[in-house]
């Protein structure tokens, strides 16, 4: 599965979410036939084509966030669409608690997400910043 991200840092958080998301929704179809666990693969899978999609218009900084958020945000409704989806007597508690994981998980992701945000921005500011003072040595020596 392709994933088009920030960095290879975002990347590989971005890995290590998803990987943990199917885990929570494998333990969560347990108890139901195989094709349960497909069939939240295929939701899983068509957020990511989405978001791909979606990376190859981003241009601006805004629009860069927004894809960052973008990801985990649709990731963690589907899936507590899907569990809710699955949710019976007999696995209520354990359906609460993999939700709560869940959460904590998205959480914490997105708090990593802020931090390679902000690492970018800063990068691209000193970047900026070299580049002004390049140009005014430039047109100083002409």
């Amino acid at each position: 599965m392709e994933l088009n991200s920030l960095n290879k840092n975002h990347e590989d958080i971005l890995k290590k979410y998803i990987s943990f998301v199917q885990k929570t929704v494998y333990q969560a179809t347990e108890d139901f036939e195989a094709k349960k666990f497909l069939d939240f693969n295929e939701v899983l899978e068509n957020i990511i084509d989405y978001t791909n999609a979606y990376s190859k218009f981003v241009k601006t900084p805004q629009r860069r966030t927004e894809l960052a958020y973008m990801t985990p945000n649709l990731i963690l409704y589907s899936c507590v669409g899907f569990i809710s989806g699955i949710r019976n007597k007999k696995n209520s508690n354990l359906l609460d608690e993999l939700s709560e994981d869940l959460f904590e998980t998205t959480v914490d992701f997105i708090g990593e997400t802020t931090d390679i945000l902000e690492d970018i921005r800063i990068k691209e500011k000193v970047q900026k910043k070299i580049l002004t003072n390049i140009n005014k040595i430039n047109e100083h020596n002409n």
